[in-house]
């Protein structure tokens, strides 16, 4: 496999997470996951776009989730301290992005037609993008910015588990519904034809 010499599809993908999150952010859109629990829609998209449209599609999503989100919303730099925090959050979700594009790259797609491994495989790999990338670097910054407000991976790791089975479920419910062919990459010059890529094999 090569990487694309064709960027504009990666930053279509970029483009339109971006916009989808910010409209749902917007509209104060939420799920409703029960027991009082609810989930934005954000890592929805952050997972799938970093899955098949790989670092770029990444980039282009946070810059602009978080750039637009600012010019939207100044009141959010009024001071020093939250603006860390909010380059904190973008640079932690822009890490577990790449963790998820590479370990898609590397796992699922030479499996991406064997539904059943495929599924599951996804499935971890959001748990990874959660709980070994995302929340243990929120800590080590948030630790790092506000010492005081000594954050804890145990106390976040329990508190996003809502968060996690919805984002996880929502997404693996996605992919099995999808044809086979959208689970290509868009990066990455995999070789497959669009007839190679729609034979499902069920594990």
């Amino acid at each position: 496999m090569k990487v694309k010499k064709t960027i504009w599809i990666p930053i279509a993908i970029g483009v339109a997470s971006a916009a989808l999150i910010l409209a749902a952010s917007e509209a104060n859109f939420f799920i409703p996951l029960g027991n009082g629990s609810e989930m934005g829609i954000g890592e929805l998209f952050t997972t799938l776009s970093a899955a098949v449209g790989g670092p770029l599609a990444s980039i282009v999503t946070i810059f602009m989730v978080y750039s637009i989100h600012g010019i939207l919303h100044p009141e959010l730099f009024s001071d020093m301290a939250t603006l860390y925090i909010i380059l904190e959050d973008a640079v932690a979700h822009l890490c577990a992005m790449l963790v998820v594009a590479i370990g898609y790259y590397k796992f699922l797609s030479p499996q991406m037609r064997k539904t059943g491994n495929f599924l599951v495989s996804w499935f971890l790999l959001v748990g990874i993008y959660y709980y070994l990338a995302l929340l243990p670097l929120s800590v080590i910054f948030l630790n790092l910015i506000d010492p005081g407000r000594n954050a804890t991976y145990s106390v976040y790791a329990r508190n996003f588990i809502p968060e996690f089975l919805g984002t996880a479920t929502i997404t693996t419910l996605l992919w099995f519904a999808a044809p086979v062919r959208y689970r290509q990459q868009h990066w990455i010059e995999s070789g497959n034809t669009p007839e190679q890529s729609d034979k499902i094999h069920v594990n």
